[in-house]
Formats: structure tokens, sequence, C-alpha cells
């Protein structure tokens, strides 16, 4: 089973644009589920989102250790927990657990899907020169 997304025009934080390999997504934890253009992260360890997303998810998040999470951006204040992600296209849906990153410093940026719990599902092509990202799902049998 594969899935081939076209990278999104994402807003930068410098006020200009860029394609990026994103996809997508219908993120939730206690509450209401939400649709969102999220972006793969190849070089993110976890999933991240912002504060605001987390409480508009409802995550279990308020009561965590407040640790630093480190990226491209530098240090912020941040908590773990976990998040359902689900997506697909047509026939293939897949809907998993995965452990995210909410970072609570006063950050906008669009939830990011790190390697964690989603990489190891799939193997994934990068395939700039056509802007485009091709989820391949494997090892079915172990999920």
């Amino acid at each position: 089973m594969v899935l081939s997304f076209r990278y999104k025009d994402v807003p930068r934080s410098n006020g200009t644009r860029a394609k990026s390999p994103s996809i997508p997504v219908t993120l939730s934890g206690k509450g209401n589920p939400y649709s969102f253009t999220a972006l793969i992260d190849s070089g993110g360890d976890i999933s991240a989102v912002p504060k605001s997303v987390a409480e508009l998810l409802d995550l279990d998040f308020k009561d965590k250790k407040v640790e630093k999470a480190f990226g491209i951006g530098g240090a912020a204040s941040a908590v773990e927990t976990h998040m359902c992600i689900e997506f697909g296209k047509g026939h293939e849906r897949h809907k998993f657990i995965v452990p995210v990153k909410v970072i609570l410093d006063n950050y906008d940026f669009p939830p990011l899907i790190g390697r964690a719990e989603f990489f190891d599902k799939f193997d994934i092509t990068f395939k700039q020169s056509e802007k485009k990202i091709i989820l391949k799902f494997i090892n079915a049998q172990r999920y």
C-alpha cells in the first residue's frame, strides 16, 4: 500500500512561504479530532505541536514534567505526552498513537510529525525534484 502526497505551500515564521513535505492529518487527544496539514520532519526525533494545538486537542500535558526541547529554532520549554494521528487517501487509512512534545513557549508552527512511532511504520521517500513524498506502509502484521 502506497500513499503519495504533493508538497504543500507552508508559511514560515519570517513571512515567506515554502513547499514542504506535508500531509493532511487528523489529530486527537481526549477531545474532538481536528484536521491539520502536518510537516513530515525527518530531522525530528519526536512529533511536536504548539501549546495552542495541544489545548484544542485536549492532550494530557498540564501535570507533566517541564523539560527543554531542542530544534532548529533553539531550546524551548516542553512537556511530552501522546496524541492520535490518522491519515490516508481513498480506502487506505492509518491510525495510531505517537509520542509528542508540546512546546509551551509562544511559538506558532504547524504540527510536526517526527520519527518516533511514525517512520518505523513506513518506507518514506522524499522526491524533492518532484515536490512529492511517498509513504509505503510496511510490516502490517506488527500493527
